[in-house]
């Protein structure tokens, strides 16, 4: 810093500033680029921004290093053209259906998705003169007779929450482009360790990173991937709407990705294991596990996940909320928290949290119950887990 600036304030403020300039090696792993704004030495660069120069930055909520280091990770694991990562996972569907469909759009999605991205598509987007129709997303003959001159998208889950039924997605891709439609996969409960929805056809996949590929339960976000103009336009919005991500939330998921496969191996192999644990168990109505011969959709798992399940997974117990409230009190290693796909085992309750804003009657028809329990089989031992829920389900 030049000597005539030598004010304690002045040193306070800019001493230390340029080390990174004057670096000769360059860090093994990512920094944070916990900044909100970048330095121009010239009107040049600003042109050069202007310009659409991908490694200029000017302002977080346009674009940061942690952000783009994490879209283009999530391009070489999924594939696409292009991505977009934003401040959760519910940003990520808005930017995806607000960026891209306008008044008088329509779009069709299964009937049995996340809660909240149900309570989306039917209490917001008629706000904006977007209709939505909601069907079986597995009666291909229900989805195509639900298509208008006006619809432009079918919306889907690789895998449903909380039953993780499946859809069949190279089907879903082939009616969507015969009918000039795009298709739109949450990926979520699978992650693309397990299965990759462009690679059978889909248009775009989009993440709640909150879940699997960050993976530990300290970071929030979402992100979009594939279709170059859908995603463009979804980027849009999202700067217009201020859902970009944080470069510390970028980074921990970029961090957290790195172990995906190994992680998505052990989710799946303890999801199978307790699984068949709870099948035999009296308390235990149904479970719902796509690797196990008795779910409805375990022929069309095991031709699209042949690498594993992941480890999502529901039951029903044979009583009720109280039944469910004294499970959660004799759990010793599971917790009982409304979010998935971290390292630790954890329970959820979807009509008291996930899918608490739908329907009594809507919850009955989509066969979720009082004494439905959601399970995230985390990376512990599998015997740990089996045998916590066991020694819980045998004191109710």
């Amino acid at each position: 810093m030049p000597d005539p600036f030598s004010g304690f304030s002045t040193r306070a403020v800019h001493a230390g500033n340029e080390v990174d300039r004057h670096m000769v090696t360059h860090p093994k792993a990512q920094p944070i680029y916990q900044t909100s704004v970048f330095v121009y030495d010239s009107l040049a660069q600003v042109d050069d921004f202007l310009a659409g120069n991908p490694d200029n930055y000017m302002y977080t909520r346009i674009g940061n290093p942690n952000p783009a280091a994490l879209e283009e990770l999530i391009l070489a694991l999924e594939g696409g053209e292009a991505a977009l990562f934003g401040a959760s996972g519910m940003a990520a569907i808005g930017a995806a259906l607000l960026g891209n469909l306008e008044a008088g759009d329509h779009l069709i999605a299964s009937r049995e998705l996340y809660g909240t991205t149900q309570s989306l598509i039917e209490k917001e987007l008629g706000r904006f003169g977007i209709a939505a129709t909601l069907v079986d997303i597995r009666d291909l003959a229900a989805v195509e007779a639900a298509i208008t001159p006006r619809t432009r998208l079918i919306y889907t889950e690789t895998a449903s929450n909380p039953l993780v039924r499946v859809s069949d997605v190279p089907a879903l891709a082939a009616l969507a482009r015969r009918r000039g439609l795009k298709l739109l996969v949450d990926n979520t409960f699978l992650s693309p360790a397990l299965y990759r929805p462009l690679d059978d056809g889909a248009d775009l996949v989009l993440h709640s990173t909150t879940k699997y590929l960050n993976g530990h339960s300290d970071a929030t976000g979402g992100i979009l991937a594939g279709d170059a103009e859908w995603v463009a336009r979804a980027r849009r919005f999202q700067i217009n709407a201020g859902g970009s991500a944080s470069p510390f939330e970028a980074w921990l998921t970029f961090r957290g990705a790195k172990t995906l496969a190994l992680r998505m191996q052990a989710h799946s192999r303890n999801a199978q294991a307790l699984a068949e644990a709870l099948e035999a168990h009296p308390q235990v109505a149904r479970v719902h596990y796509p690797g196990l011969p008795s779910h409805p959709d375990h022929a069309l798992a095991r031709r699209l996940f042949p690498r594993g399940c992941s480890g999502m997974l529901s039951f029903t117990l044979k009583g009720g909320l109280a039944e469910v409230d004294r499970l959660i009190q004799n759990l010793r290693l599971a917790v009982f928290a409304p979010s998935l796909a971290g390292v630790a085992t954890s329970i959820s309750h979807p009509g008291k949290t996930s899918h608490r804003a739908l329907a009594p009657e809507t919850l009955a028809e989509l066969d979720i119950h009082d004494g439905t329990v959601r399970v995230s089989a985390g990376i512990e031992e599998a015997a740990d887990i089996v045998g916590d829920f066991l020694q819980a389900l045998d004191r109710l």
